[in-house]
């Protein structure tokens, strides 16, 4: 189960009133141009004894501007006041303010920070240990691929495992219960027969690299085959 938020309407986004706070401890997790997303993270530790076991992702969405730290030890969101809002939109004289941002004010131990955007949402649960976010989940369109990145769109890859790490986990004897945090692409052959049946496409086989995919291929194609190569992730 999973409980959700998501304020975007006047209705709910009233200067000063406070809309989220929580003692647990935040940190940054991600961040795309795709959207201005911004999302940070409370972690779960369902397995050990005291602490919280659910995780909470906290997304804003358009950033417009923002001004934040690494990690917060508690920490509550409220709705700029009207001079609060004037006041931040003055410090950035440069950047086109619209009607619908606001300015989201987040206090941590007596100190304050602040995000300018349109929206503000968390989800709070059980994070499954392939699921890489509450704000990122499968679905089944063209192409299919399993979401390795805490945010859809654009993002600098700096969760991309090095094969090392593939292996690693391939022979970790603790491997059926670590969270998957990043991720490795692999390089599918795929091929496409016309059986008396119907259509065939199957993978044809998996390779570490593109180049070794590549030699695989023209191997394939070469028998008059239509084949092509699709990448995917494997979670680690």
């Amino acid at each position: 189960m999973t409980d959700s938020t998501w304020l975007n309407r006047d209705r709910q986004l009233i200067p000063g009133k406070e809309l989220f706070r929580s003692r647990r401890r935040f940190h940054l997790l991600a961040y795309t141009a795709s959207h201005g997303q911004l999302l940070m993270r409370s972690v779960g530790e369902p397995d050990t004894p005291g602490e919280p076991g659910t995780t909470i992702d906290l997304l804003f969405k358009p950033a417009a501007v923002v001004k934040i730290r690494a990690y917060y030890r508690g920490l509550a969101i409220r709705c700029a006041t009207a001079a609060e809002s004037a006041q931040v939109e003055a410090d950035h004289a440069s950047v086109p303010f619209g009607r619908d941002d606001r300015v989201f004010i987040l206090e941590s131990q007596g100190e304050s920070d602040y995000v300018v955007a349109m929206a503000v949402g968390w989800t709070e649960g059980v994070l499954g240990r392939t699921q890489q976010s509450f704000f990122h989940n499968f679905h089944p369109t063209r192409p299919i691929v399993w979401p390795s990145r805490p945010l859809p769109g654009v993002d600098a890859g700096l969760d991309i495992a090095s094969a090392q790490e593939l292996v690693d986990a391939l022979c970790a004897e603790e491997n059926a219960t670590i969270r998957r945090e990043r991720h490795r692409h692999v390089h599918v052959v795929m091929t496409r027969i016309i059986r008396p049946e119907g259509l065939d496409v199957t993978g044809a086989g998996v390779f570490l690299t593109r180049a070794d995919a590549e030699e695989a291929r023209a191997v394939i194609a070469a028998t008059s085959l239509d084949c092509w190569i699709e990448e995917l992730p494997i979670a680690i």
